[in-house]
């Protein structure tokens, strides 16, 4: 197991605290793409997922081919109030939750990264390829946080 997946998953905290630096609170909850979500609801669903895909990988780590069950995104969003939530927690939660879950990988041996977990859609899955999807999820949303700072004028 490269050592630089790992890097790249601890250092994403500060790459989305770059992301939305200099935001105010209306601009965070503004929608500058009509139909999307806006920033503060792209931080939260990071937050939220972050946890979600770091107790998968925990599992993965410490269970037998364990289930692994999808979540939907967008009843996330809508039901648990993600405008309302705080941002500047939501940051707190994505940094000390990777500072955490990056300790637990850095001492595994290169073996546990090839242990499997079952999705139910997605199938058999490694620690390896989950880690790799959670550090791609991040940069999937960073594009989407960006474009509305450009449209904000940020």
């Amino acid at each position: 197991m490269e050592s630089k997946l790992i890097d790249d998953y601890e250092q994403g905290p500060a790459k989305l605290r770059k992301a939305v630096a200099g935001l105010g609170f209306h601009e965070v909850q503004a929608f500058p793409v009509p139909g999307t979500w806006s920033i503060q609801q792209i931080v939260v669903h990071l937050a939220d997922s972050d946890l979600i895909l770091s107790d998968r990988m925990k599992r993965i780590i410490a269970e037998d081919n364990p289930s692994l069950i999808s979540f939907d995104e967008t009843k996330f969003t809508k039901n648990l109030h993600y405008h309302k939530q705080s941002i500047e927690d939501a940051l707190a939660l994505f940094e000390i939750n990777r500072r955490q879950t990056s300790r637990i990988l850095r001492q595994l041996p290169n073996s546990a990264f090839q242990r499997i977990g079952t999705h139910n859609e997605a199938g058999a899955i490694s620690l390896e390829k989950y880690l790799e999807r959670t550090v791609g999820h991040l940069d999937h949303h960073l594009k989407f946080i960006l474009a509305k700072r450009a449209k904000l004028g940020k």
